[in-house]
Formats: C-alpha cells, sequence, structure tokens
C-alpha cells in the first residue's frame, strides 16, 4: 500500500520552517561533529580496521 505524498503533507508558516529547517541543520552538524570525535578517539586507542581501496568504494 503506497500512500501519495500528498495524503502526508502538511502547512507551516515560513518562519517556523525556517527555524526547524536550521534546527534540522544543527542537529546534522553535531551529530558529523560527534561522530569525528568518536573516530579520533578510536585512532587514538588503536581501534583501527584495514580494508581495501575497492571495499571500500564498494560500500559507499
Amino acid at each position: 500500500m503506497r500512500k501519495n505524498v500528498i495524503d502526508s503533507t502538511i502547512e507551516i508558516p515560513k518562519e517556523e520552517y525556517k527555524f526547524l529547517k536550521e534546527l534540522y541543520r544543527t542537529v546534522k552538524r553535531q551529530n558529523f561533529l560527534l561522530r569525528i570525535d568518536e573516530a579520533e578517539k578510536n585512532l587514538k586507542a588503536g581501534k583501527i580496521k584495514k580494508v581495501s581501496i575497492d571495499k571500500f568504494i564498494e560500500n559507499i
């Protein structure tokens, strides 16, 4: 059962939309920074995984 996009859309005022858009960007930015922090901790702890370049590209 597929829903049409029209059925699930709502209308919100421009100000609220701008606020939600900025909030979403901020959360995405914080999530990215957290992942970088985790990666740096793992590197310092020696928790690294070696993968061939071909496999890495396939996983992207």
